[in-house]
């Protein structure tokens, strides 16, 4: 897979999640503040419930595009992280996403969404 069809299935994603009703949905560019992370997708999700289900949408987007993931575990948790090498998707409740502040963690990374 090439990268710009990378940064494109990344964007997709995100857009999925806010179609779904993922709340402050963002995508980051980390390749050039990183040597090991190329893309992580953040969004909210208004409870655990809320979150797993976000998580399950963006493992059937990623499963339709023939991209399988390292781990299966989508449990009922305040933060549920799925990983498909290039992308890293990370689903919050408020006070998780609040507490772990990943956005300011990467506050070098290009924001694409």
């Amino acid at each position: 897979m090439n990268k710009k069809s990378i940064v494109q299935i990344a964007k997709e994603c995100g857009g999925i999640l806010s179609e779904k009703k993922g709340e402050k949905v963002v995508v980051l560019d980390l390749k050039a503040v990183n040597t090991y992370l190329d893309y992580f997708i953040i969004c909210t999700g208004i409870s655990k419930v809320h979150c797993r289900a976000l998580a399950k949408e963006a493992e059937r987007f990623f499963t339709e595009r023939g991209l399988h993931g390292n781990g299966k575990d989508i449990s009922d948790s305040d933060w549920v992280v799925l990983d498909y090498n290039d992308i890293v998707v990370h689903v919050f409740t408020e006070e998780m996403r609040t507490h772990y502040a990943l956005e300011k963690l990467w506050s070098d990374a290009k924001v694409l969404l």
